[in-house]
């Protein structure tokens, strides 16, 4: 394969292309004053896992634009597996709209429960670190779907500067 052809990227990607997730042991080092997953600690998470469905569409360098909403419904204990998992489920010109739902397994036990989720922007940038263009989004299934039509009604009601 020539050079030129590894960097090329394609005019439009699916939805299930285009998914990160990271997951990681909550060790005592990372706890709040009540011994649970410390909020920042969880934010650098979501932002991380965000950060890989991103440049997996853009296929290109990103940075995070903004942080839309975040919200914290149940507490991580320390000992649990934490996993982030991230969709994209908009696109831009440049921006990519992210989706990061939280979950926390007790792994002795199997429990597992969605804690947390959030709706990040990102945006793909060259080496001048501007905005370049990133493919258009494909949704196939019907969620992927319902989660395009969503992400599309949220960005025409909250418009950016």
């Amino acid at each position: 394969m020539s050079s030129t052809s590894q960097n090329t990227v394609p005019a439009s990607r699916p939805m299930s292309y285009s998914r990160g997730e990271i997951s990681t042991f909550v060790m005592p080092h990372m706890q709040n004053v009540l011994g649970d997953l410390f909020g920042g600690h969880l934010m650098t998470l979501v932002d991380q896992a965000a950060a890989v469905a991103a440049i997996r569409h853009a296929g290109a360098p990103v940075v995070t634009a903004s942080i839309h909403r975040f919200d914290f419904r149940d507490p991580i204990p320390v000992g649990a597996l934490v996993t982030c998992m991230a969709t994209v489920d908009y696109v831009g010109r440049s921006s990519m709209e992210i989706t990061v739902e939280v979950f926390a397994e007790n792994v002795r036990t199997g429990e597992r429960r969605n804690t947390h989720s959030a709706h990040v922007v990102f945006v793909a940038v060259g080496k001048d670190r501007r905005p370049i263009t990133v493919p258009r989004l494909i949704p196939e299934t019907e969620e992927e779907k319902a989660r395009f039509e969503r992400a599309k009604v949220f960005r025409e009601t909250h418009p950016r500067r």
